[in-house]
Order: C-alpha cells, then structure tokens, then sequence
C-alpha cells in the first residue's frame, strides 16, 4: 500500500512558496496529527516572505485549526486541551508557541508565556533550523508538517488547543491569534491593582490607530465593553467603512491628508483633551511618535503594529524624548507576551461570532495554498483585510 502523503507550502526566498509532499507522520505517544481545515495569513507571514536575504527553506503559517486525524496513546497527558479530553474526529484551533518552562522568565511568569521565552518554539516561524531537536522549521527533517500553511500538522506535546464546536465555522476560529492580540492589548489597559491611575472604564475615550483585522477586533472588544468613545483612523476609506460597518466605531477618521500636527489636534479635539487609550496597530514607525502624543496625561498608551521590528522599513525616529514619552506620566507598553488565558478568552469571544460578525473580516477567501503568494501580494489593496484558506472537501 502507498504511503498516504500531504502537502505543505515551504517558504523558500523573496515572494516565493514551494509546494512539497511529504509522508504524514504518524505521533509519537505525546502527540498527535491535525488535518488542517482552516489557515489565516498573518501580517508576519507576509514580512517573512519579503525577506530578500538567501536563507533555508522553512515552514510557515501560524494561524490555523483542523481536526485531529491520529493521537499518541499518551497524547492527552502532554497537549493542553480548553474544553476537556481530546480524540480523534474533534476540531482544534492551536497556539502557536511552545514554551520550555525552564529558562528564567518561564521561571518567573509561568510555563505558556510566549513572546518572552528564551527557547519559545514558533509554529511556522521559517526561520528555526535547529536540527538538533525535532521542534524546528524543517521541512524535509521528520516530521515535516510543522505550520499552518499545509495541509496536515503535527501537534508536538507541550501545545495548547481549543476544541472547536462543531457549528462553529473553522474560518472563525482560526481568528484565534490575531483575536487574541486584540484582547491582550485591552487587558493591559485595565486598572492595576494598587495602581493611582484609573485604567479602562465606561468613561474612557479610545483610540484605535489603523484599521487592520486586529485593530478593528480590539475596537469591537473595547465597544463590548462599554467605552463611551471609540475612534479608529486609518489612511483608507474602505478599511474604514469595514471597521465602521463590523465593529460599530464611533467616529472611523480618515488622516490621510493631515500632517502630523493636525492629526494631533483633531485627535485631541474628538477626545476633549487626548485619548484616555491609544493602541496603535498601525505598522509603521511614525505612527508610534503621533499615537504617544495623543494620549491623555495618566493615560494608557499600547503598542501592536511596531511592537517587533521586522527590519523593512528602515525608519528611525527622532523626538524630543522628555516631551512625547514621559511628560504625560502616560503607561506605555507593548503587546509581545501573551497567555493561553488570554487566548482562552478571545476564544471565548469568538464564540459570539453568531451576534458579532467577525467573518466580514475576511475580505479574500480561497482553497488551494497555491494561491497563498497571490493572496499575499494583494495585502497592501485597500480593500484587504484578512486573507483565509479553507481547504475544499
């Protein structure tokens, strides 16, 4: 009997993916085997692929579900599951970190904390080829299926998973990444405890900058919430007639034909003296500088868009420090760690998809991976806002 066989789009150069086959595994007793049905295309994802410099073939995609095919007689001791025990026939959504528990800051914030792990194993991350242990992103060294851009993927132990309902459409819960940025952005402008400032409340003017899918998922979660105002401004009409028509904007501002001086004031002007939060999801560099200045005094400033530095735009800033960052006593932070409880809780969130219309974010739907680069090459239209396959039956 032929080896059955799966397929997997291999990020090999600038704008290139090659289609390979390979045999699907069988796990091991920690493991088990997930027949993707459902894959998002990231904004990294398209990052990796525009980078120009030589480098191995790897596997990519980090946003993706599916239905487990095989388990490991010990699969359920080792894989983390949300929603009780796993097998075979049930559908997963994956977080797409693994963390060793072991270096100091797993030490210090808990085993699952991604972003901050010194070993954190990236589903699809391209650029892990570490050939000593099999949690790489190798295509050719067994296990071969080691991200979401494929049509099988083996789910290592350690791996955190979400069983999907059977009604609930895979092209929603594959949102889970990018939902759950959007909810880890909101939860760090919550109040501390023993904080002296007050964090988020039914008082507070928000801002949202750009209107990509998690920046209009994070004003979705801030109406839910209850915010008296919530602003998303955006260069493109079309991202903001989306971000007005699915998550229910107060105001969606085109700044397009603003300087940097009037963007500020209207922004003020809207707010009645700044922003009580800012989150930026806008990935470019000058939008961090604009966005920190139209914050309120004691307000609460969150970086999405520029958090990492994939190394394109080779912009540097320069500022009068003192006056855009700490003159306003502002809390500023990042979104790089995230928690399987945040992600449990955009989870959750997801399953309102039945009131909230989270599928009129997927803008560009298609079934074959090679259609991935083409989808891809459309990001930068002004009518793209997330890009889906679904694998056709």
């Amino acid at each position: 009997m032929a080896e059955k066989t799966g397929r997997i789009a291999v990020n090999t150069g600038y704008y290139a993916m090659d289609i390979k086959e390979y045999p699907i595994p069988e796990p091991r007793e920690d493991a088990m085997v997930i027949k993707i049905e459902t894959f998002c295309i990231c904004g990294s994802d398209q990052h990796f692929v525009r980078v120009e410099t030589p480098h191995a073939p790897g596997t990519e995609g980090h946003e993706f579900m599916g239905r487990i095919v095989s388990m490991g007689s010990r699969a359920n001791e080792f894989i983390h599951s949300y929603g009780g025990e796993l097998k075979v026939g049930d559908r997963v959504a994956v977080y797409p970190h693994i963390t060793c528990g072991k270096c100091d800051p797993c030490m210090t914030y808990g085993d699952g904390v991604c972003g901050i792990c010194d070993n954190d194993y990236i589903y699809g991350g391209v650029f892990d080829q570490n050939e000593s242990t099999i949690m790489n992103n190798i295509p050719d060294q067994w296990p071969h299926f080691k991200g979401g851009f494929s049509e099988y993927c083996y789910i290592f132990p350690g791996t955190y998973v979400w069983k999907v309902p059977d009604d609930m459409p895979g092209e929603i819960a594959a949102l889970l990444d990018p939902c759950a940025v959007a909810m880890r952005a909101v939860e760090q402008v919550l109040t501390p405890i023993g904080g002296t400032g007050e964090g988020f409340s039914t008082t507070s003017r928000c801002l949202v900058i750009g209107a990509g899918a998690i920046s209009i998922m994070t004003a979705m979660i801030l109406k839910q919430m209850g915010a008296k105002q919530v602003i998303i401004t955006d260069f493109l009409d079309e991202k903001l007639a989306k971000a007005k028509e699915i998550a229910n904007v107060d105001v969606a501002l085109n700044t397009s034909k603003m300087t940097t001086e009037e963007r500020i004031a209207k922004i003020k002007e809207l707010t009645e003296g700044g922003a009580h939060i800012v989150i930026n999801g806008a990935n470019h560099p000058s939008s961090c500088v604009e966005g920190l200045q139209m914050v309120r005094k004691c307000g609460y400033y969150v970086e999405i868009g520029n958090a990492a530095d994939f190394g394109g735009a080779g912009i540097m800033s320069e500022i009068n420090i003192p006056s855009v960052v700490f003159e306003k006593n502002a809390h500023i932070t990042s979104v790089i760690a995230n928690t399987p409880q945040c992600f449990d809780r955009a989870f959750d969130f997801l399953k309102r998809y039945k009131e909230l219309p989270f599928e009129k974010l997927i803008t560009h739907r298609f079934t074959k991976l090679e259609e991935i680069i083409p989808v891809m090459k459309k990001m930068r239209d002004a009518d793209f806002i997330k890009g889906v396959c679904t694998f056709e039956e």
